[in-house]
């Protein structure tokens, strides 16, 4: 019998029996692997097996008999086929396609594991990666195509873009700090993973300025599932991520004690924060030439906060943030060289914090702030919508790029800033000096000058008194809206193998403005 590693038997394997003279009969195997060759004469044989998918198999000087049957089982081993395959790329091996720029940054598959699992240091890896923006506000982070929007668990992205097509007509600034994330579609079979990771304060060394080790904790819960809805028609990702931080502000300040002596005070205080987030995706193949991919994210934190260097415990309050997005987007083959993609999204965020202003801040320079935290009752809510069309045409050397995006904004704040008043002790010494009184001498004074009920010109006269007060008052209340368009055109024209033309036009408008003449020209070359 002729059989594999495992004991299967192997139907179709060609049996060759050769003798010393190069004489060669073979068999086949058949339904259970076995085979006969008969008709041999007495004397040694060279006994080959060849299958597909199998190594080559030989044994020499197998010797037959007069009258007797030779029994010889056989197993073959299971080889890999490799196969190579050398692609030519033209020219000298550089595109000068656009968004094969130089500058540009792909990073998907292996690349991804190099990058932080915190979706905070996430974005700063990522920034630093950018390096310096064009405009202002610093880069912009695109997901799926959508601007804004919190960035997905690192588990859930497929590929991100830095720099790409940076003079792009498509875009309202240049492309340089731009990132663009794509993250995991639904597949096909069911799929998942699930992360944790742990560390406390005895896997990390004593903060220097802290009197003691304070405990830290963190914890990060992830995961994700995918897999089918419907066979060929529909499917689904979903990500899940938990982050429980206790972290410690470290205090080092100098006070009075309760009998007006000035001390030096150090402390640490706990520092909780809490953030919680999902977020589903379906993709559906509408028919053979339309699909659509519809995504929901939530994401709520809870932090503390206010305190630390020379803040006081009494300034700690607490912030939380909850952010919900929905997004569409519907992708149409028109034609075999036209695609149109329209997409949509809507962004509900709150954010707010829990401060108390109602007992005034005293901050004393280089010394200490207490009292109450001015920041208030804050709260800002904002309702973000986003809808874009946009069609790409390949018409030979030519690739034309047309559409348009309109973006809305609503946004109510409330923020009773230092609506309880601060009151600042600087003191008369100034730096370099060795007389006058430092700030919190100054206050010593005081507050000795309010216990022994003096006078506040008495007190001043003695080197006391605040430098200054401030205080606001009003409405804390306001509310802004937006509307704003913008349409591009955009042609890259390969004139030459080696040459690479594009031109775009940008026209934008908002309704906060009056002038209507805003049309940015793009012209590059590679």
């Amino acid at each position: 019998m002729v059989t594999d590693e495992f004991g299967g038997v192997i139907v179709g394997a060609t049996v060759s029996a050769v003798d010393p003279n190069g004489v060669e009969k073979t068999a086949t195997t058949n339904g259970d692997g076995a085979y006969a060759v008969n008709g041999l004469a007495p004397g040694k044989y060279t006994v080959r097996v060849k299958a597909k998918g199998f190594g080559d198999y030989e044994q020499a000087d197998v010797e037959l008999t007069v009258g007797r049957a030779q029994q010889l089982n056989i197993i073959l081993k299971v080889t890999i086929e490799q196969q190579k395959v050398t692609v030519t790329p033209e020219g000298a091996g550089v595109s000068t396609d656009p968004d094969n720029n130089l500058g540009a940054i792909v990073l998907k598959g292996a690349d991804l594991d190099a990058l932080p699992d915190d979706p905070d240091d996430l974005v700063a890896a990522l920034q630093a990666l950018a390096g310096p923006a064009a405009g202002p506000n610093g880069g912009q982070i695109f997901i799926d195509g959508f601007t804004g929007g919190r960035m997905p668990p690192l588990a859930s992205i497929r590929e991100i873009r830095i720099n790409s097509n940076p003079y792009s007509a498509e875009y309202d600034r240049p492309g340089f700090g731009r990132i663009e994330i794509l993250t995991k579609p639904g597949t096909d079979q069911f799929r998942g993973q699930a992360s944790f990771s742990f560390n406390n304060q005895a896997l990390n060394s004593r903060n220097p300025f802290a009197p003691t080790r304070p405990p830290y904790l963190s914890r990060q819960y992830g995961g994700n599932l995918s897999g089918p809805i419907s066979k060929k028609k529909a499917s689904f990702f979903f990500d899940f991520e938990k982050r429980d931080i206790n972290d410690d502000a470290i205090i080092n300040a100098t006070i009075l004690d309760p009998a007006l002596n000035i001390v030096s005070f150090s402390q640490t205080v706990p520092l909780p924060n809490r953030r919680t987030e999902f977020s589903p995706r379906i993709d559906y193949q509408i028919n053979a030439k339309n699909t659509l991919v519809a995504r929901y994210e939530y994401e709520h934190s809870r932090n503390s906060t206010g305190v630390g260097t020379f803040s006081l415990p009494s300034r700690l309050y607490n912030t939380f943030s909850t952010q919900q997005t929905a997004r569409l987007t519907e992708t149409a083959i028109l034609n075999k060289k036209t695609v149109n993609e329209t997409r949509f999204q809507f962004n509900h965020q709150v954010t707010g914090d829990t401060a108390n202003n109602s007992i005034p801040t005293i901050s004393v320079q280089d010394a200490f702030t207490g009292g109450g935290s001015q920041i208030g009752l804050a709260s800002n809510q904002q309702n973000r919508w986003e809808l874009a069309n946009t069609t790409s045409l390949a018409l030979g050397r030519q690739t034309i790029r047309f559409g348009a995006r309109v973006r809305g904004i609503h946004i109510t704040s409330l923020s009773p800033n230092n609506f309880g008043g601060t009151w600042t002790f600087a003191g008369t010494r100034r730096p370099g000096q060795t007389t006058g009184l430092t700030s919190i001498q100054s206050y010593q004074i005081t507050e000795q000058g309010l216990q022994q009920l003096l006078t506040p010109a008495q007190i001043r006269a003695a080197g006391g008194g605040a430098t200054q007060f401030s205080i606001a008052t009003g409405n804390p209340q306001a509310t802004v809206g937006q509307i704003d368009f913008g349409g591009f055109v955009q042609d890259d024209w390969k004139y030459r193998p080696n040459l690479m033309l594009s031109f775009g036009l940008r026209y934008e408008n908002q309704n906060n403005i009056s002038s209507n003449l805003n049309f940015a020209r793009r012209v590059s070359f590679a």
